[in-house]
């Protein structure tokens, strides 16, 4: 009997280090996850539109994890292939958004991706 409330005990502990330290893909997931539930929020989705939008941040996550990989030596071309993975995310969400929620997320996305202005704005 102790050798099994032994083995369930290790088996715990296991199942407690792997919520710790989830793995890069489950990591990935949750984090989809979270966005998709921030942007719900944030924008009033509504559930169909959250369980649509799940999909599209976890591709687009990916995919933005691979650009930065793949370009992180090469900061021009990431900008652009971050700009492009933007938009087509953009198309994705017009699909899925009433026209003010897109028009809400691109007002929220904009200052983000809009160029520093240059000079010191004395004029």
């Amino acid at each position: 009997m102790s050798l099994s409330f032994a083995s369930l005990s290790a088996n715990a502990q296991m199942a407690d280090r792997i919520t710790e330290h989830p793995t890069p893909r489950e990591a990935s997931r949750q984090q989809a996850e979270a966005l998709t539930r921030e942007m719900a929020n944030r924008l009033h989705l509504n559930e169909g539109q959250y369980l649509q939008l799940l999909p599209l941040n976890r591709t687009r996550l990916s995919a933005l994890n691979s650009i930065n990989r793949e370009y992180r030596a090469d900061a021009a071309t990431r900008a652009a292939k971050q700009a492009e993975l933007e938009a087509q995310f953009e198309q994705e969400c017009s699909r899925i958004m009433s026209p003010s929620q897109l028009s809400q997320l691109q007002r929220e996305v904009q200052p983000a991706t809009a160029p520093a202005p240059t000079g010191n704005g004395l004029g």
